[in-house]
């Protein structure tokens, strides 16, 4: 999205001073502002569309063959793969296309979709919260905030406070969470080619707000084990996020129908939590 943001932001700089310069007679920059457009332009054509134009282009040269000079009949647009800087395969601008998908597409049912396998997840897995879209922000307090007495001190050595919640600073406890996180990532990716609704950096995000955290909450042995395993060398943060993933799909494939109900009835747009209960445990 922040990708996306800037490249709009910069289009819309060049046309905002394309329209303005006449009237204020300060048109110095026309050219250079054009040009930036022009090559703005033609880079996310080339890059996304690359393999349409040639075969477009094969199409009617082919079509005009008579037509074309003998010397120019063995010329073809070359392949993608030889092009600079990945130009062609989408890579380039392939994240500000898809963040301007994410500002631009509102689909409801998507959106519920993933929100009904949040809340599934969460609540089959016991967590606190009834959060229709987890963030890491949001799963990092939750986390340390159940490590808290009721007057709001963290005990020493992660140890369960009075009138605790049922702590989450554990190996249990994170993987959880991280299942919570994936779920709406593992229902897009389900039954849509492109992910929009859901972000699956945010178990990236949590992982990497606990590590911050750790010292300060006294929790770095716990998080060094569940993140580097008893091998300091070897970094289990990805293996963490797709076995997570892998339970989060799991979970959402066994439970379709119930998950199906409840995006049902978010849809409706009436829906409260009581309702969402009442779909779980079939009142």
């Amino acid at each position: 999205v922040s990708s996306a943001l800037t490249f709009s932001s910069v289009v819309a700089a060049c046309l905002l001073y394309n329209t303005a310069s006449p009237i204020f007679g300060a048109d110095d920059f026309v050219t250079y502002t054009n040009l930036l457009l022009g090559t703005m332009t033609t880079v996310v054509v080339l890059d996304n569309f690359y393999d349409a134009i040639r075969t477009g282009a094969s199409f009617v040269a082919k079509s005009n063959e008579e037509k074309i000079p003998d010397s120019m009949k063995k010329m073809s647009m070359p392949e993608k793969e030889s092009l600079p800087a990945g130009l062609g395969t989408g890579q380039l601008t392939g994240t500000v296309v898809r963040g301007l998908s994410r500002l631009l597409n509102v689909d409801t049912e998507r959106e519920c979709e993933c929100e009904a396998a949040a809340f599934f997840a969460a609540y089959s897995l016991g967590l606190p919260c009834f959060a229709f879209r987890p963030n890491a922000l949001e799963a990092a307090v939750l986390i340390f905030e159940s490590m808290k007495e009721s007057g709001g001190t963290t005990v020493p050595g992660i140890k369960k406070g009075v009138n605790a919640l049922n702590p989450l600073l554990s190996s249990e406890g994170i993987l959880k969470v991280l299942i919570w996180l994936m779920a709406p990532v593992a229902m897009e990716c389900s039954k849509h080619p492109q992910l929009i609704s859901s972000d699956p950096r945010e178990g990236v995000g949590l992982l990497r707000r606990l590590s911050e955290k750790a010292e300060s909450m006294g929790a770095v042995e716990v998080i060094d084990t569940l993140l580097r395993g008893e091998d300091d060398s070897i970094d289990e943060a990805g293996d963490l996020l797709q076995w997570a993933y892998a339970e989060a799909d799991l979970l959402l494939r066994n439970n379709r129908k119930v998950v199906e109900e409840l995006t049902e009835r978010l849809a409706g747009g009436a829906a409260t939590v009581g309702d969402c209960v009442a779909v779980l445990e079939d009142w």
